[in-house]
Order: structure tokens, then C-alpha cells, then sequence
């Protein structure tokens, strides 16, 4: 509770001032997708501004593309904080793509591909889906040294090294301990850039 506090303080001016609208973001062109494929967005809330603060960036978050059968549709794994039910932990998620860019979660938004074969892209779209499964938690400490609760970056990261390709290709940003005791983290921006991503194509938005 402390560090939600401090956090929320230390964006209060960030979130002032910011016009109270929401964007709809165009997720059209799903045939395209592959198993394992990456998106990002943009939200509203303070984490969200935190993290484009501290990289320099568009994106504050990551989740990993699986095509789920029964329901006909793709899902987005990701692990997030502040969407549970009321009550409910914060496990690691699947959710739909269209509640993923649900207008009071996204302001914007982008695909991207791994370069790698499909069949590694899918291990490593299993390897996500299997920690939602094992219902791992939100790391709310963001702490790369401990794996037994995950963060959304280092979800996607994870599942990657799982199949030997190391995605941040090493880099990491520092930030205050308030945020994580490691004093580092993988940013979606550090997936974003590394040169195993073959491209990373932004979604089209207009505002409602």
C-alpha cells in the first residue's frame, strides 16, 4: 500500500491536465496474426504513465498472442495490475483482444513479430498460457530476480528465453527502488527495439 501511495504521488503531476477522452483502437487485419506474436498499448492509469515517463516511450505495456479455438477468437496473455474483480487476485490473464483494447484500457496501440520460426513462436505462446494456467501472480514488485510472480515484460521475455532467443538482448532501465527493489527493469520499449522483432506495426485510432 505504501508504494502504491508514494507511486501515485509521483505522477499526480503527470496525470494532471490530461483531456478526459478515450480512444478506440482498430484491431482490424486479425488474419494476419501468428501464435506468439507480441502487442502493445498505451492505458490511462498512473502505472501506465510511469512506465512512458521512464523510457522515453509510446508503450507502457506488453502480452504475448495466443488464438484460443473454443471461442473462435484471439487472446491476449498478459499479466496486469488493477483489472481482478473485486477481491479476485491478480493472476496472469487471457483475455480477448477486444478487451485487451478496450477503450478505458487503451489510448493506442501496435502489433508486432518475432523473427523466429512459427513453431518457436507457438512454444513460446504455450509457455505464456501455461503460467496463466499455473495461476502466477502480477508482480507487484517488479523484480526480475524472482520468477515465482511475473510482471508483463518479463512475462513475454520469459517465454521467449524459454525457446532461446533472448528478447531485451540484455538491456534494462533503471528506476527508483520505490518502484523496484532490483533497481532495473524490462520495458516494453526494450522488446520494441531489439533487433529480433522483425516489425512493429501501430493499430489505427480515432478518438470516440
Amino acid at each position: 500500500m505504501v508504494k502504491l501511495i508514494e507511486l501515485l504521488l509521483l505522477t499526480a503531476l503527470l496525470l494532471c491536465g490530461c483531456a478526459e477522452h478515450y480512444d478506440i483502437v482498430d484491431v482490424t487485419g486479425q488474419e494476419d496474426f501468428r501464435e506468439g506474436d507480441l502487442v502493445l498499448r498505451c492505458g490511462y492509469g498512473a502505472e501506465s504513465k510511469v512506465v512512458t515517463e521512464a523510457s522515453q516511450s509510446i508503450y507502457s505495456h506488453i502480452g504475448i498472442l495466443h488464438y484460443d479455438t473454443p471461442s473462435a477468437q484471439w487472446q491476449v496473455i498478459h499479466a496486469v495490475p488493477g483489472e481482478a474483480e473485486k477481491g479476485e487476485p491478480e493472476w496472469l490473464k487471457a483475455e480477448s483482444i477486444s478487451e485487451f483494447y478496450a477503450s478505458d484500457r487503451a489510448s493506442c496501440g501496435a502489433w508486432m513479430r518475432v523473427d523466429c520460426p512459427d513453431s518457436i513462436a507457438a512454444a513460446a505462446a504455450r509457455y505464456a498460457l501455461q503460467k496463466v494456467e499455473e495461476q502466477v501472480a502480477f508482480d507487484n514488485d517488479y523484480l526480475l530476480s524472482d520468477t515465482t510472480q511475473i510482471y508483463c515484460t518479463e512475462l513475454v521475455w520469459l517465454a521467449y528465453l524459454h525457446q532461446g532467443i533472448d528478447l531485451s538482448e540484455g538491456h534494462r532501465h533503471e528506476v527508483p527502488t520505490v518502484f523496484s527493489e532490483d533497481g532495473a527493469c524490462i520495458f516494453p520499449c526494450d522488446i520494441e527495439k531489439s533487433t529480433k522483432i522483425i516489425y512493429v506495426k501501430p493499430f489505427k485510432t480515432k478518438t470516440q
